[in-house]
């Protein structure tokens, strides 16, 4: 479904018409498949029919002949003439059993010949036809057997025949009773197996094949096929699509137990689906008819609701440039126009609110400026005071303690410092920061006795880069007052310098190996860092962070973020502050527009 959801409308809609169109041909396949089954279900029921009309004709025609064989077999001339052992006498015999056949033959036609023969091997035949041409075709015990179906001629007539024999058992009770004494054989025409049936009656294109024992055929509506053997499929079904003479047909095959042979239906497939065929075409073209009927319509609205939403779309995609001076006109449907004047008087209320906030923000911007400016002034006025109310104490307290020569180095240091606070301009180089470090430090180590050592670790290159006036200084006291004067040990301030990987900034470090900072003292200085460019407060105890917060307040007003400081420190291993100062020849100053 989502991926349905981010498809274009466009696709959705070409997306639901192929499924339309896929669900309609589904339909008309299994309305197709169902026909067919329909049709082979009438086919093989017709087949039944027509083999139930035939087996019922053969087997109707199967009682004659067997009554036949029984009435000549237990005739009393035939057992006399087959129980007879003289010849003379069985000669004697020859017309009675002639007047009998030429009587029999005519109880039914097709009866082409009737032959006895003797266990002996004599034999009598009305026609002249002998046993040898039909073979030893009959099992022990037969009775009404069939043989296979072999050419008979008949004067100028080709035509085919079956030899059905009975074995004949003498029923005289002083003469081999029971004994098989010869067997009665009644050659027949193939053909009045049927009846006569008319196999051109059947449906056309259908094949019928009626097969002896040997699956030779002996009747077929395909008068070329009569003579030849037929191939049955492989397999165990009686029916289905099969292959026969290399082409697709449906075949139908019923046994006929009676002759021993089988009834076959061909029907090809071309010919079986020929109807329903023709009617799947001409459902097909309709349905493409209908289709193309429908696509025009369809795109005519699809085009009508798509296109007015497609430009709206790639003119919001496009126009990212905020250019309000643009208009949209969605023709198409009554919706889509109402959207098109909504959103262009929404462009034009923007427009106009746009103005005023435009208007607004350049007062406040204006206003925004003096602040800064009386709070960079305040924040230049806030260090310096500082620092020299610290020394002041300081030297107060070692001329009151005793006379010593410190003091006037101690004075020119802050001579120095003092100086260089107030006059100059707001931007010098790093060497100059340094040598006000410096001059601090000189201080400090006569107050404290030479407890803190300073290394300064800054390439030549690096010191002529312009830095703010006075950033690095509260740093250092920062440091002392707060790192390395609660120790009592002696400690080591660095002061180092480097290019970050860009080459576009310059990272002071500040690093101390004080009593450093818990967490949650360095999350109250941290939050004294306050990015949004106010002033941070001082806190009660004597103002621990201020000058650090000092420091970051001016950064970020002079270049804004990411530049300002960064603080890591943890207790009892040390504090390090680094500043991130932008690479520059000149400072940025405040410019207010008068």
């Amino acid at each position: 479904m989502n991926l349905l959801r981010k498809l274009p409308i466009r696709g959705q809609m070409y997306l639901i018409a192929a499924l339309t169109v896929s669900v309609i041909i589904v339909i008309l396949l299994f309305n197709y498949s169902r026909s067919a089954a329909y049709l082979t279900k009438n086919n093989e029921m017709y087949t039944r029919d027509i083999s139930n009309q035939l087996e019922q004709t053969i087997l109707s025609n199967y009682d004659v002949i067997k009554w036949l064989t029984y009435n000549v077999a237990y005739n009393q001339s035939i057992q006399d003439y087959l129980l007879d052992e003289d010849p003379l006498t069985k000669y004697q015999r020859f017309p009675t059993l002639k007047n009998l056949f030429i009587n029999l033959t005519t109880v039914k036609s097709g009866v082409l010949d009737l032959i006895v023969r003797g266990k002996n091997g004599d034999s009598f035949s009305l026609q002249g036809f002998s046993t040898e041409q039909f073979g030893n075709f009959m099992p022990k015990r037969a009775d009404s057997f069939f043989s296979n179906v072999t050419e008979c001629p008949s004067g100028s007539i080709e035509r085919y025949c079956f030899a059905v024999g009975t074995n004949i058992f003498s029923s005289n009770i002083h003469n081999r009773y029971t004994s098989e004494i010869g067997q009665i054989i009644v050659v027949i025409d193939a053909t009045t197996l049927t009846g006569g049936y008319d196999l051109k009656t059947l449906q056309p294109g259908t094949t019928v094949y009626l097969l002896d024992r040997s699956n030779t055929i002996f009747m077929s509506n395909d008068r070329d096929k009569i003579g030849k053997p037929f191939q049955l499929p492989s397999g165990e079904d009686k029916s289905g699509l099969v292959r026969v003479d290399g082409k697709l047909a449906h075949i139908q095959i019923k046994d006929i137990p009676q002759i021993g042979g089988k009834f076959v239906r061909v029907i090809p497939d071309d010919v079986f689906f020929k109807d329903i065929r023709k009617l799947r075409k001409q459902t097909l073209i309709a349905v493409g008819i209908g289709v193309l009927l429908l696509l025009i319509p369809f795109l005519f609205i699809l085009n009508n609701m798509i296109l007015p939403l497609r430009k709206l779309y790639y003119y919001m995609r496009i126009n990212h440039q905020g250019d309000l001076n643009r208009r949209l006109d969605l023709s198409g449907s009554a919706e889509a126009e109402v959207i098109g004047v909504r959103y262009n008087q929404m462009l034009s209320n923007v427009q106009d609110l746009t103005e005023q906030l435009v208007d607004s923000k350049e007062r406040l911007l204006t206003s925004e400026i003096e602040k800064k400016r009386a709070e960079y002034d305040f924040l230049k006025s806030q260090v310096n005071p500082h620092f020299l109310y610290n020394t002041l104490d300081t030297i107060r307290g070692l001329a009151s303690e005793r006379g010593v020569p410190e003091i006037r180095e101690m004075t020119g240091a802050l001579s120095r410092i003092f100086r260089y606070s107030i006059k100059g301009n707001d931007a010098v180089p790093l060497s100059e920061e340094i040598r006000i470090v410096v001059a601090y430090m000189n201080i400090q180590e006569v107050r404290f006795s030479h407890r803190f050592e300073l290394n300064c670790h800054i390439p030549e290159p690096l010191m002529q880069l312009k830095v703010p006036k006075m950033i690095l200084q509260p740093i250092i006291e920062n440091a002392v007052y707060h790192g390395l004067e609660p120790r009592y040990e002696k400690g080591t301030l660095s002061v180092s310098a480097k290019l970050d990987e860009s080459g576009q900034d310059l990272i002071l470090t500040v690093q101390d190996d004080g009593v450093g900072m818990d967490k949650e003292q360095l999350e109250r200085i941290l939050q004294q860092l306050n990015p949004s460019g106010e002033v941070a407060a001082a806190s009660e105890d004597g103002s621990k962070g201020v000058g650090l917060a000092n420091v970051h307040n001016r950064l970020q007003y002079l270049y804004e973020h990411p530049y300002g400081i960064d603080i890591w420190s943890k207790e009892k291993a040390g504090t390090i502050v680094t500043l991130r100062i932008p690479v520059q020849t000149e400072m940025r100053q405040p410019c207010i527009e008068q």
